[in-house]
């Protein structure tokens, strides 16, 4: 991985062929790594593995939500787990033996 002084360079040489005023951020990955383990800001990640489609329907469904509230993605996962909450076990359990007998993969039509 190149060191401070390579960044150096590779920045005069982009200056010197006129991309100097193009938006740039310099990483330090020790210290990004420490201000991630430090969370001041208390954040986390939540991640699954899916198929295309599925992801393609959640993100469209979360930008949904959070135009829905303004903008504002903290409201809107609060408003999706409200939600989520109160679908009852059963109704779960309904839906997805639906979906095993359509056998589609997504329940994009449950």
């Amino acid at each position: 991985m190149p060191d401070v002084y390579a960044a150096l360079e590779q920045a005069k040489h982009l200056i010197a062929a006129g991309h100097g005023s193009e938006p740039a951020k310099l990483v330090l990955p020790r210290r990004e790594a420490k201000k991630r383990a430090a969370n001041e800001e208390k954040r986390t990640r939540v991640q699954f593995d899916c198929d295309e489609q599925t992801y393609a329907d959640f993100h469209a469904e979360r930008a949904r939500y959070i135009e829905a509230c303004g903008n504002h993605p903290l409201i809107a996962y609060a408003v999706m787990i409200r939600l989520l909450r109160q679908l009852p076990s059963s109704s779960i359990t309904k839906l997805a033996e639906d979906a095993e007998q359509v056998d589609t993969g997504s329940l994009a039509d449950a």
